[in-house]
């Protein structure tokens, strides 16, 4: 007698877990046995996992998570057991149930190519998505049109019992979905999908009021990380759901809980960088007009198409990695991962383990496999700020890398190879590193295939007063003070500071004084930056020194151009050539 849940067999199991064809008795020489059939899960006779065994009576045999139990002879006096006996409720009639192992093979539950395909374009469609909610409306239609059911609906699960209905197919029959707390705690809490067809339809009988009853219901959990997070229901009101529909949905269900879970935790995962973002006032676009920025993002364009490794060069603070995440948007790898490292914060005997990887073992503290940095950008761009504070022996791998070489990791014996778009920035002199021997010069050209130079803040004429107004407006409203005015005084000493630190230092100034403004404006004396008069100097250039003069001369003089010129030592004449040649406002 062939044993399982195909419907030639002469024992047919209605368990899920066991196979088609699990198992095989047959009496021989005077003995009952039994051959496992090369089964998934496996045959047991007494506890024990076996291929083939002889049986005595009483043997108890294991076929997936049924149990069947050998009883010889006549005369012991053995009667069947009653309904009552069994506990069984005779207004129901349980078709399938069983709990499935995550690792099983899905095909294996799935009775035809058509399921197959319905199953295959299911996984498609929930790689599309990227919203909860669209992944749900997908799966309740496909499982509502493949199944004939007449209602289809998914509730969430918290603390242990079902607390909504998600979304329904109909839409206006939300209030149909009705799960019996006993069903509700077999399916959440034992994680078991149920196929049950009801006589006296007590058990899914929709709520009060409705004259509709349901013939049957399939109930089916989405288990993520071994939790009930969700049950889907299918409800008809009459004819016949069938074993396959059953093996359709509770298939399904394992992409669904899967699906689901990934959309969380993308949706998770966009609202904490948004909200990074927005804290820090970080933004994908480049802020700036002046002629130095605008052939910056000229170059951008054509560099982004470009394949070739990026050197960018600029004084710390100027957002050199904001230029580096605009060429990367730019590049055909847009859609793929761009890994950002900063080299200088890595210490010294970890950096080639962290850019490599390193395999468990290999040195003190390596607990584990460690991915390097190269193979988690793999098919998209490496970020490497402060390339200057590179070793030399890391210096040397990166080299071999970049001209196509595979490497090892730190402790390995197989050769990785990777595709990988290095984008490098350093706020040093690269030549003299090269002269002072701290630096390779082949890694050198290598890295500075094209070259960008971001302009330092002072040298971004009106872009300075620009970039006030445009951090002035995002930490107001990021801090509650959307009717804070910034002062006319404070505006012209953000406008002539040199700012040493660029960008940055501007953002957090202005970041300070929208929280520490006791008035309804930003003065002068909100700005901190007062006790930083030795960093005025940290530019030499006339030009900016000219302009500086001027501007606090016209401001102690209320605009009057010849009044300013004597404050400054010039003549007329001069004063409104200067004037005019670097566009001063009066």
């Amino acid at each position: 007698m062939h044993v399982g849940r195909g419907s030639t067999c002469e024992i047919v199991l209605t368990d899920p877990v066991s196979s088609r064809y699990h198992a095989v008795i047959y009496y021989e020489d005077g003995d009952w046995h039994v051959r496992d059939t090369s089964s998934r899960n496996g045959t047991t006779v007494n506890g024990q996992k076996v291929d083939g065994a002889r049986l005595q009576s009483e043997s108890l045999i294991r076929v997936g998570d049924t149990e069947l139990q050998l009883v010889t002879g006549q005369d012991d006096g053995i009667e069947p057991a009653t309904v009552e006996e069994l506990g069984l409720d005779d207004t129901q009639t349980i078709l399938l149930h069983g709990q499935f192992d995550e690792d099983a093979a899905a095909p294996e539950l799935v009775a035809s190519s058509d399921q197959l395909l319905d199953l295959y374009m299911l996984s498609l469609a929930m790689l599309r998505q990227q919203q909860p909610a669209e992944t749900v409306q997908t799966v309740l239609q496909l499982l509502c049109d493949r199944t004939g059911a007449d209602l289809v609906g998914l509730s969430y699960v918290e603390n242990g019992e079902t607390v909504r209905v998600a979304s329904s197919i109909p839409a206006d029959r939300v209030a149909d979905i009705r799960l019996s707390a006993s069903l509700s705690k077999r399916v959440i809490d034992q994680g078991e999908s149920v196929w049950i067809r009801s006589d006296e339809t007590e058990r899914v009988r929709p709520k009060a009021g409705k004259n509709r009853e349901w013939s049957e219901a399939i109930y089916v959990p989405l288990n993520v990380d071994n939790q009930v997070v969700g049950v889907m229901h299918l409800y008809r009101e009459s004819s016949s759901f069938t074993a396959a529909h059953f093996d359709l949905v509770t298939t399904a269900c394992r992409l669904v809980a899967i699906g689901i879970d990934r959309s969380h935790q993308h949706e998770t995962m966009r609202a904490e960088r948004q909200r990074i973002a927005v804290k820090n006032a970080i933004g994908d676009e480049l802020v700036g007009e002046c002629a130095a920025m605008q052939k910056l993002k000229n170059k951008l364009l054509r560099i982004g198409n470009a394949g070739g490794s990026v050197l960018i060069r600029g004084e710390s603070g100027v957002g050199k990695e904001l230029v580096a995440r605009a060429v990367h948007r730019c590049s055909p790898r847009s859609k793929r991962p761009m890994v950002t490292v900063n080299c200088a914060a890595i210490p010294a005997n970890l950096v080639e383990s962290q850019l490599f990887g390193h395999k468990r073992g290999s040195f003190t503290g390596a607990d584990n496999d460690h991915t390097g940095w190269f193979q988690q950008a793999h098919t998209g761009t490496l970020f490497l700020d402060e390339i200057g504070e590179l070793p030399l022996e890391a210096q040397a791998k990166l080299l071999r890398i970049l001209e196509g070489h595979p490497f090892l990791a730190v402790g390995g014996t197989k050769e990785i190879t990777v595709d990988v778009r290095v984008i490098a920035a350093t706020n040093r002199d690269l030549t003299e590193f090269v002269r002072e021997k701290k630096f390779r010069e082949d890694l050198y050209y290598r890295l500075s295939v094209f070259e960008l130079e971001v302009p330092p803040l002072r040298d971004r004429g009106e872009d300075i007063e620009l970039l006030i107004h445009h951090f002035f407006d995002h930490f107001r409203n990021q801090h509650g003070r959307p009717s804070l005015q910034l002062g006319d005084d404070a505006l012209a000493v953000l406008r002539d500071y040199a700012w040493p630190g660029n960008i940055r230092q501007l953002r957090n100034v202005i970041d300070s004084a929208v929280v520490m403004a006791d008035d309804p404006r930003v003065n002068e004396s909100d700005l901190g930056i007062r006790d930083a008069g030795t960093s005025r100097l940290e530019t030499l250039r006339i030009d900016w020194w000219e302009q500086r003069l001027i501007r606090k001369a016209l401001t102690k003089t209320d605009g009057n151009v010849p009044e300013a010129a004597k404050l400054l030592g010039i003549s007329r004449a001069t004063a409104y050539r200067k004037i005019t040649e670097y566009n001063i406002q009066r």
